[in-house]
């Protein structure tokens, strides 16, 4: 576990995280900021909680939950994972009543720490919606810096928006 000041801690999915997963991947207001856009069953939800701890290194991807007061509040992601180059995606999602209190600030900070320090990622990257001034904030309080537009990048309701590349290049 990757302790998270004294907030709670990052860890591996477990399978009691399984009702609270079912919820975050099926919550469809979410669904335009990833790959998928269907509902996830509870079958494939506990298998992919059996197949965690997940191996960046073999999958190319890891989700770690943060766990606050013995419960799952939100999850961290790094995908895209290029173990040659040493970076990869970054993402964050918080159950909707905790954000905006600086939980997702204290998290990532513990994240990156454990991707750089632990892990030797070199750089990080985070796809934002242009519209999403939380999240822009966020990244660039974090040492974030926006290196370009993607144009129609994201399809939320219909309407293409743009997103905001942003990198981290730790030194």
């Amino acid at each position: 576990m990757i302790k998270v000041g004294d907030i709670g801690v990052l860890r591996a999915l477990e399978p009691s995280d399984l009702n609270w997963l079912y919820r975050l991947e099926n919550d469809n207001t979410l669904w335009h900021l990833g790959i998928s856009k269907e509902p996830w069953s509870k079958d494939v939800l506990s298998r992919y909680i059996e197949s965690q701890p997940g191996n960046l290194m073999r999958d190319g991807q890891l989700r770690l939950v943060l766990e606050v007061d013995g419960a799952p509040v939100g999850a961290l992601d790094i995908y895209d994972y290029d173990a040659v180059a040493r970076k990869g995606g970054i993402g964050i999602v918080l159950n909707a009543e905790l954000r905006g209190k600086g939980l997702a600030t204290r998290a990532l900070k513990a994240f990156m720490s454990y991707l750089f320090g632990t892990l030797g990622i070199q750089m990080l990257y985070a796809v934002v919606p242009e519209t999403n001034a939380p999240s822009k904030a966020l990244f660039e309080s974090l040492g974030f810096e926006q290196s370009g537009t993607l144009k129609h990048w994201l399809l939320k309701d219909g309407q293409f928006e743009n997103a905001h590349l942003y990198q981290y290049l730790h030194s």
